[in-house]
């Protein structure tokens, strides 16, 4: 875990609420793993206090990047950072990862949940495993990573719940489409996630979880979730838990 002052080599609007952010962080870039996250801090001053979490998308070199949607006051701040400032960012951060054991592997993203998995897939793919994205969102303007897919050359399927945009439905409908030798991997809203976990689909699935988050570390026990044994850290024992594990 580090502690860097990053310089931002970019910072743009993707599409909808999406957001790129691209930091110079070199020791994050050389340690981070599929799963990980950081802890920016958006803003030096006591509104808003405290930084922000972000899965880390993909590493490019000595950069990490970032994308988020536009929600709230911390991200609101963060969109108007220019190229040549600097962020002070904490990570990588938690210890619960992804499995890459299978041969064949399905990674479901709602919205900017895909940032979640993306660095999985290129770890997947370096390891010569068949993945395949399946990306939905409400509408076409909540796929703003399609940019990415395609760049990254991955095979990936689209759903919309309008159909503005591929295939109309939920992405949890595709499951039924797939047998029992795909391992699936999932992050996006707590809805998503609660309905893959309730399929009983036979799969062996594994669920990267979003949560707010103060410290980033598992001092504070801000973002904890239920498992049948208790309480676990999202930040700390997860954010990647097998889905028997917990309860949503």
């Amino acid at each position: 875990m580090k502690d860097e002052l990053c310089k931002v080599i970019d910072n743009r609007h993707v599409g909808g609420k999406l957001y790129l952010l691209e930091l110079h962080a070199p020791s994050i870039a050389r340690e981070v793993k599929a799963g990980q996250f950081v802890m920016i801090r958006v803003f030096e001053g006591l509104e808003p206090l405290g930084r922000r979490a972000f899965a880390v998308g993909d590493v490019r070199g000595e950069n990490i990047l970032i994308f988020y949607d536009l929600i709230g006051r911390g991200t609101q701040i963060l969109s108007k950072v220019k190229r040549e400032e600097s962020l002070r960012v904490l990570g990588p951060l938690g210890k619960g990862l992804f499995k890459t054991g299978g041969e064949r592997h399905l990674l479901i993203g709602g919205g900017v949940g895909l940032a979640g998995l993306s660095l999985l897939g290129k770890e997947l793919r370096a390891l010569g495993r068949q993945v395949l994205f399946v990306y939905g969102g409400r509408s076409l303007e909540h796929l703003g990573m399609e940019s990415w897919l395609r760049e990254e050359g991955f095979d990936y399927v689209l759903f919309t719940e309008d159909g503005s945009r591929g295939r109309k439905g939920l992405v949890t409908d595709v499951l039924e489409e797939f047998d029992t030798s795909w391992v699936v991997h999932a992050c996006g809203p707590k809805g998503m996630l609660r309905a893959i976990r309730n399929k009983k689909s036979g799969h062996r699935v594994f669920l990267s979880l979003e949560s707010r988050m103060a410290c980033g570390w598992g001092v504070c026990l801000g973002c904890v979730v239920r498992t049948p044994q208790g309480y676990k850290r999202v930040c700390y024992e997860g954010p990647v838990f097998e889905a028997e594990e917990v309860l949503l």
